[in-house]
């Protein structure tokens, strides 16, 4: 599933996984958390480019794109029709 680049980068910590709050929890441990999380956000912003995000897109895998009006029930069945997991 991809995300729009910003997104990953602005609501990386929004999810409650526990590797990422596990990271967050070290970032805020810094000496100087904010620039820590600064850091850590232009990091994001490279790995998660435009460029890698399209070369994902044309990659010619399966790629389902986030959408925020599309309910996990509807990426779900978006995934087994993709994968031909429904019949």
């Amino acid at each position: 599933m991809l995300a729009d680049p910003n997104i990953s980068v602005q609501r990386f910590f929004e999810r409650p996984d526990k590797e990422k709050q596990f990271l967050y929890q070290l970032l805020l441990k810094e000496d100087n958390p904010e620039d820590a999380m600064i850091n850590f956000r232009e990091c994001l912003k490279r790995v998660n480019s435009q460029e890698r995000y399209m070369m994902f897109q044309k990659s010619g895998f399966n790629v389902i794109t986030r959408d925020e009006n599309r309910s996990i029930d509807e990426t779900f069945a978006l995934a087994e029709s993709m994968f031909g997991l429904n019949r």
